[in-house]
């Protein structure tokens, strides 16, 4: 249950401070893109000579100047992530649209699905052509989805601990029948 409290409160800050949140994320993306490159360089250096491989060597150098340019260029960062992500849900929207819609006649669910992908394709537009602000628009799915799994978290600690009790009670039940 704490964890559900805490995600919670996560996911409100989360909500309150979108461009920090995202500033943050492009940074440890450059942090992980620095470690992983310089991890390369390394074990291509460590190889020995008939192990080592140019295309390794120039991918780990490539990687490690990519961090770099994250870590000392966050605005830049930001926006690229910001337009990764959009197109990320502008694909995930109109595989959304496309099953939905196939789906409508026999479904009720489809209408759901064309609903969500017609979002889905708006939001990523709006973060793709900076329409607004993507930095609010991956805040606040990141926070959606930290809440709902705060909210989740709570509820499981509630069945956990009335499961076993009712679990006990038709044991014992059925016990009493034989």
């Amino acid at each position: 249950m704490l964890q559900g409290v805490l995600l919670i409160i996560l996911s409100l800050y989360i909500f309150s401070n979108p461009g920090i949140v995202l500033a943050g994320i492009s940074l440890w993306f450059g942090f992980l893109l620095l470690v992983t490159g310089l991890v390369g360089v390394i074990a291509w250096l460590s190889a020995d000579k008939e192990e080592r491989e140019d295309m390794s060597l120039l991918w780990s150098s490539l990687t490690f100047a990519l961090g770099l340019l994250v870590v000392f260029n966050l605005l830049a960062a930001m926006k690229i992530l910001t337009v990764i992500f959009g197109i990320w849900i502008l694909l995930s929207g109109a595989w959304l649209l496309k099953n939905g819609w196939s789906l409508k006649s026999k479904n009720p669910g489809g209408w759901v699905m064309v609903i969500m992908g017609v979002l889905s394709v708006l939001i990523a537009a709006m973060m793709i052509f900076d329409i607004g602000t993507g930095a609010i628009a991956i805040a606040t799915l990141l926070g959606l989805q930290v809440l709902l799994m705060g909210i989740a978290f709570i509820l499981l600690s509630f069945v956990k601990k009335i499961l076993p009790g009712k679990i006990r009670d038709r044991i014992e039940a059925r016990q009493a029948s034989f």
